[in-house]
């Protein structure tokens, strides 16, 4: 019974967060213009630019891309931003307990002319999430273990240069890196700060990456529309030879209908990883968005029989739908998903499904409730019912 009266408390929040934003709400002054490149970030999230910015340009991931896009035209100024993330979950269990993280991000910056940059970012957080209490593979919060995982200390997650040629066809990455950042990206699902909290949404579970390490990344873009990037990292960051036992990853991409309510994405990925003996694996990605409202997403991974010896997964697919509106100017988002991952251990796949909804509170700040269901690859015990609730600050 105690299962029910909190997931129906959680349903409750769903419905009326964005009535209690609304009416705490008051019109900012529009005769004020924001001066600094700050003001000019937290500007994206303002009612009146909203609709012009695409949704991707709202997650995590893409709002470095903003922001380095407007440090270009600074060059040799450095300066920062960041975003902070929190979040709890808890089991719907008899036994409950509840499970927080928080993971917090300094970004620093500074461009040297047009077409050359320099990224850093540091993270703090802490906190296992619910992983801790349930073995799985599809990861039940991707945002735990940020930082050094205890919130301690700050730790360089990622600092690297780029350079861009020929008006930005040509573009070189090269540093401590993410290779998530630039592979197996989609458009609706790929952000646990601020979409699908479950690792299996962010990125395609047969994708053989570990830590962040030092690599390279060139890519090349057609018409801002089709485009080919290939990456070498290293595969173990402790190796000495930093010549020696690169992870690679090859991708090609089409963008149909860009900046318009029908905007659409498809990618195809390859991955080799030299740690299994250079066996291979591959992935492909797709997201739609429909009419400037309603989303769908799909992925399929799989890797051959050596690699997934190695990782322990064979093969993994994923898809959803969403739905976004502005209701009392704030953005309402929606999402629900599903996916199976199938292991080289046991027969039956292990699956998981999702649902959140995202109501923004102001410019800076959004939260987000989450219910969660996952029946995992164990034949005892294996399905649970989880309910979380997210908030998300960008500064």
């Amino acid at each position: 019974m105690q299962k029910f009266y909190i997931l129906t408390t959680f349903i409750f929040l769903f419905f009326t967060s964005p009535l209690l934003a609304g009416a705490t709400f008051v019109q900012q002054d529009t005769t004020h213009t924001d001066t600094t490149l700050v003001d000019q970030f937290l500007g994206l999230f303002q009612e009146s630019d909203l609709d012009r910015i695409p949704e991707i340009k709202r997650s995590r991931r893409q709002q470095v891309d903003a922001l380095l896009k407007s440090i270009l035209e600074e060059p040799g100024k450095l300066q920062f931003s960041g975003v902070a993330t929190a979040s709890v979950q808890v089991p719907l269990e008899n036994d409950q307990v509840w499970k927080g993280v928080g993971t917090f991000d300094i970004f620093a910056f500074v461009s040297f002319g047009p077409s050359a940059l320099l990224f850093f970012d540091l993270e703090a957080g802490g906190g296992q999430g619910p992983d801790a209490l349930i073995p799985n593979v599809s990861v039940l919060n991707a945002d735990a273990g940020g930082g050094d995982g205890k919130g301690e200390n700050l730790i360089v997650l990622e600092a690297w240069t780029e350079f861009k040629m020929l008006k930005d066809i040509f573009t070189v990455t090269f540093g401590k890196l993410d290779p998530t950042n630039y592979f197996d990206n989609n458009l609706h699902a790929n952000d646990e700060t601020s979409q699908f909290i479950s690792g299996v949404f962010v990125n395609n579970p047969v994708l053989p990456v570990g830590v962040n390490s030092p690599g390279i990344r060139f890519r090349t873009t057609f018409v801002k529309r089709f485009y080919i990037q290939y990456g070498q990292f290293m595969a173990n960051p402790q190796e000495e030879n930093i010549m020696k036992n690169h992870l690679k990853l090859l991708e090609t991409g089409i963008k149909l209908f860009a900046e318009s309510g029908w905007e659409a994405n498809f990618r195809v990925f390859g991955h080799e990883q030299p740690l299994a003996g250079d066996s291979r694996g591959f992935g492909i990605s797709f997201d739609q968005l429909i009419a400037n409202h309603f989303t769908i997403f799909g992925r399929y991974g799989a890797n051959s029989k050596e690699l997934a010896q190695w990782q322990g997964i064979k093969n993994a697919w994923s898809g959803g739908v969403g739905f976004r509106q502005y209701i009392l100017n704030r953005e309402l988002k929606v999402g629900l998903a599903y996916a199976e991952t199938q292991t080289t251990a046991y027969e039956n796949p292990e699956q998981m499904a999702e649902f959140y909804f995202s109501t923004q509170l102001n410019r800076w700040v959004f939260i987000s409730p989450h219910v969660q269901w996952i029946k995992t690859w164990r034949s005892e015990d294996s399905e649970h019912f989880l309910a979380g609730l997210r908030i998300n600050l960008s500064y």
